[in-house]
C-alpha cells in the first residue's frame, strides 16, 4: 500500500511540475493570478458581480433567487466540510512547504492545502447553476476548470488538491442542485 501511495504521491509532483513550471508563459503569469483572486478584486466584487446578479434577478425574478440562494448554500457547505473538517484531518502540506521545486506567483495562504476549497467552492457553484439552468452547465464547469487549474499553476496547491476539490463540489451542489430542481419548482418547462 505504501508503494501505491508513493506512486500516486510522485504522479502528483510531476503533474504539479508540468503545470506549474513547464508549462508556464507570459499570458498564463498574467492570466491566472488575476483568476485566483478574482475574489478579491474589487472591480469583479463591487461592479461586475453585482450588475450580473441584478440583471438575472430582473430578468429571471423569483427563479434567479432561488439559484442564487441554492449556490450559496452548497458553496457555504462546501467551505465549510473543506476547512473547517477535512483540511485539518488530512493536515496535507501545500507546495510551498512540502519541498518541491516551484515558482509561487501569489502570496501563499497560511492553511493546508487539501482540499481545494477554491475548487470545491467554483463546482458546487456550477454544478448548481447547470442544474438549474441546463445551457449554462458547460461554462460554468469550464469556468470552475479554469479555476481549479489556476490554483495549480500559481503554486498553491498539488493537482490532488484540486481534484478532491472538485469531486467535492460536484457532490455537493450536485444534491442541493438536484434538491432546488426537484422541491424548488424550477420545472422543465420554464428552464
Amino acid at each position: 500500500m505504501a508503494q501505491l501511495w508513493g506512486l500516486l504521491r510522485g504522479l502528483d509532483y510531476t503533474l504539479f511540475h508540468w503545470i506549474n513550471e513547464a508549462w508556464a508563459n507570459r499570458w498564463f503569469d498574467a492570466f491566472f493570478p488575476w483568476l485566483t483572486d478574482l475574489d478579491r478584486n474589487k472591480v469583479f466584487l463591487w461592479g461586475a458581480l453585482p450588475v450580473a446578479l441584478a440583471w438575472w434577478l430582473y430578468a429571471k425574478r423569483g427563479r434567479a433567487l432561488k439559484v442564487i440562494l441554492a449556490m450559496a448554500l452548497a458553496i457555504g457547505v462546501c467551505d465549510a466540510v473543506a476547512f473547517q473538517f477535512l483540511k485539518p484531518l488530512v493536515k496535507r502540506s501545500r507546495p510551498t512547504e512540502a519541498g518541491v521545486a516551484m515558482t509561487l506567483r501569489v502570496r501563499p495562504p497560511g492553511s493546508y492545502g487539501f482540499p481545494s476549497n477554491h475548487a470545491c467552492n467554483t463546482f458546487a457553484g456550477a454544478a448548481v447553476l447547470g442544474l438549474a439552468e441546463p445551457p449554462l452547465l458547460w461554462p460554468a464547469l469550464a469556468a470552475a476548470a479554469l479555476v481549479a487549474y489556476s490554483r495549480v499553476y500559481v503554486g498553491v496547491h498539488f493537482p490532488a488538491d484540486v481534484l478532491a476539490g472538485a469531486l467535492l463540489g460536484l457532490l455537493i451542489g450536485g444534491a442541493v442542485g438536484a434538491g432546488l430542481v426537484r422541491f424548488g419548482g424550477l420545472s422543465r418547462s420554464s428552464r
